[in-house]
Protein backbone atom coordinates (compact mmCIF):
# COMPACT_ATOMS: atom_id res chain seq x y z
CA UNK A 1 0.00 0.00 0.00
CA UNK A 2 1.43 3.66 -1.02
CA UNK A 3 1.36 6.00 1.76
CA UNK A 4 0.75 9.39 0.61
CA UNK A 5 1.28 11.18 3.85
CA UNK A 6 4.43 12.75 2.73
CA UNK A 7 3.57 14.16 -0.75
CA UNK A 8 0.53 15.00 0.32
CA UNK A 9 1.86 17.06 3.78
CA UNK A 10 4.32 18.21 1.12
CA UNK A 11 1.72 20.00 -1.32
CA UNK A 12 -0.20 21.40 1.38
CA UNK A 13 2.63 23.19 2.85
CA UNK A 14 3.56 24.25 -0.67
CA UNK A 15 0.04 25.77 -1.12
CA UNK A 16 0.63 27.51 2.00
CA UNK A 17 3.80 29.15 0.94
CA UNK A 18 2.33 30.41 -1.89
CA UNK A 19 -0.60 31.70 -0.50
CA UNK A 20 1.86 33.78 1.90
CA UNK A 21 4.07 34.34 -0.97
CA UNK A 22 0.60 35.86 -2.59
CA UNK A 23 -0.65 37.64 0.22
CA UNK A 24 -2.88 35.14 1.59
CA UNK A 25 -3.11 35.18 5.35
CA UNK A 26 -4.23 31.59 6.08
CA UNK A 27 -5.75 28.82 4.72
CA UNK A 28 -9.11 26.88 5.94
CA UNK A 29 -8.63 22.73 5.84
CA UNK A 30 -11.31 22.70 3.43
CA UNK A 31 -8.93 25.17 0.90
CA UNK A 32 -6.41 23.01 1.51
CA UNK A 33 -8.26 19.85 0.80
CA UNK A 34 -9.92 21.37 -2.13
CA UNK A 35 -6.31 22.01 -3.36
CA UNK A 36 -4.73 18.74 -2.60
CA UNK A 37 -7.79 16.21 -3.61
CA UNK A 38 -8.01 15.15 -0.49
CA UNK A 39 -10.81 14.82 2.97
CA UNK A 40 -10.85 17.74 4.98
CA UNK A 41 -10.47 15.15 7.83
CA UNK A 42 -7.22 13.61 6.34
CA UNK A 43 -5.98 17.01 5.68
CA UNK A 44 -6.67 18.42 9.82
CA UNK A 45 -4.68 14.86 10.90
CA UNK A 46 -1.96 16.36 8.30
CA UNK A 47 -2.09 19.01 9.66
CA UNK A 48 -1.66 17.73 13.40
CA UNK A 49 2.40 16.53 13.22
CA UNK A 50 2.95 19.56 11.10
CA UNK A 51 1.76 21.81 14.01
CA UNK A 52 3.47 19.68 16.38
CA UNK A 53 6.76 20.43 14.81
CA UNK A 54 5.91 24.00 14.46
CA UNK A 55 5.65 24.08 10.93
CA UNK A 56 2.82 25.28 10.69
CA UNK A 57 0.14 27.49 13.25
CA UNK A 58 -3.53 27.06 13.11
CA UNK A 59 -6.40 28.80 14.63
CA UNK A 60 -10.11 26.84 14.61
CA UNK A 61 -13.38 28.21 14.59
CA UNK A 62 -14.87 30.24 12.06
CA UNK A 63 -12.32 32.38 10.45
CA UNK A 64 -9.47 29.90 11.62
CA UNK A 65 -7.20 28.87 8.96
CA UNK A 66 -3.75 27.46 8.73
CA UNK A 67 -0.53 29.06 8.16
CA UNK A 68 3.20 28.67 7.83
CA UNK A 69 4.72 28.28 11.18
CA UNK A 70 8.30 30.11 9.91
CA UNK A 71 9.67 31.40 6.82
CA UNK A 72 9.51 28.88 3.75
CA UNK A 73 13.39 29.46 3.37
CA UNK A 74 13.55 27.78 7.22
CA UNK A 75 11.55 24.77 6.19
CA UNK A 76 13.50 21.79 4.54
CA UNK A 77 11.75 19.22 2.89
CA UNK A 78 12.85 17.10 5.07
CA UNK A 79 11.45 18.99 8.05
CA UNK A 80 8.58 18.20 6.28
CA UNK A 81 8.64 14.86 5.68
CA UNK A 82 9.83 13.76 9.35
CA UNK A 83 6.66 15.38 10.52
CA UNK A 84 4.60 13.82 8.07
CA UNK A 85 6.04 10.45 8.86
CA UNK A 86 7.98 10.29 12.19
CA UNK A 87 11.43 7.86 12.43
CA UNK A 88 9.43 5.46 9.86
CA UNK A 89 12.23 3.92 7.59
CA UNK A 90 11.16 4.05 4.05
CA UNK A 91 11.29 0.21 3.77
CA UNK A 92 10.42 -2.72 6.24
CA UNK A 93 12.09 -6.02 6.21
CA UNK A 94 9.88 -9.46 5.77
CA UNK A 95 10.42 -11.68 8.12
CA UNK A 96 10.96 -15.10 6.55
CA UNK A 97 11.62 -18.56 8.37
CA UNK A 98 15.60 -19.54 8.09
CA UNK A 99 16.38 -22.79 5.61
CA UNK A 100 19.07 -21.25 3.71
CA UNK A 101 21.86 -18.76 2.70
CA UNK A 102 19.41 -16.14 1.50
CA UNK A 103 16.86 -16.70 3.87
CA UNK A 104 19.16 -16.69 7.41
CA UNK A 105 20.66 -13.06 6.55
CA UNK A 106 18.36 -11.34 3.69
CA UNK A 107 16.31 -9.55 6.67
CA UNK A 108 20.02 -7.67 7.85
CA UNK A 109 20.64 -7.09 4.70
CA UNK A 110 17.74 -5.15 4.44
CA UNK A 111 17.89 -3.71 6.93
CA UNK A 112 21.17 -2.42 6.14
CA UNK A 113 20.06 -1.75 2.59
CA UNK A 114 17.06 0.07 4.05
CA UNK A 115 19.05 2.27 6.29
CA UNK A 116 21.31 3.78 3.28
CA UNK A 117 18.25 4.34 1.45
CA UNK A 118 16.45 6.53 4.40
CA UNK A 119 19.81 8.15 4.51
CA UNK A 120 20.28 8.75 0.88
CA UNK A 121 16.55 10.67 1.11
CA UNK A 122 17.14 12.47 4.40
CA UNK A 123 20.51 13.71 2.54
CA UNK A 124 18.44 14.81 -0.50
CA UNK A 125 15.32 16.46 1.05
CA UNK A 126 17.39 18.34 4.13
CA UNK A 127 18.90 20.69 1.09
CA UNK A 128 15.46 21.63 -0.53
CA UNK A 129 13.84 24.41 1.26
CA UNK A 130 10.20 25.11 0.88
CA UNK A 131 10.94 28.14 -0.88
CA UNK A 132 13.59 26.34 -3.07
CA UNK A 133 10.83 23.96 -4.32
CA UNK A 134 7.86 27.11 -4.88
CA UNK A 135 10.41 28.40 -7.06
CA UNK A 136 11.30 25.22 -9.29
CA UNK A 137 7.29 24.99 -9.26
CA UNK A 138 6.90 28.35 -10.47
CA UNK A 139 9.70 28.27 -13.58
CA UNK A 140 7.90 24.45 -14.75
CA UNK A 141 5.02 26.30 -14.47
CA UNK A 142 6.04 29.33 -16.57
CA UNK A 143 7.94 26.28 -19.02
CA UNK A 144 4.29 25.03 -19.57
Amino acid sequence: MIDVRFPTALQIMLSLALAEAEGVAQLSSSQLADGVGANPSFVRKLLLPLADAGLVHSTFGRGGGTRLGRLANLITLRDIYRAAMGEKSLWTPREVPHQCLVSSNVESFFVKLSAEADDAVMRALEHRTLADSLAELRVMHAAQ
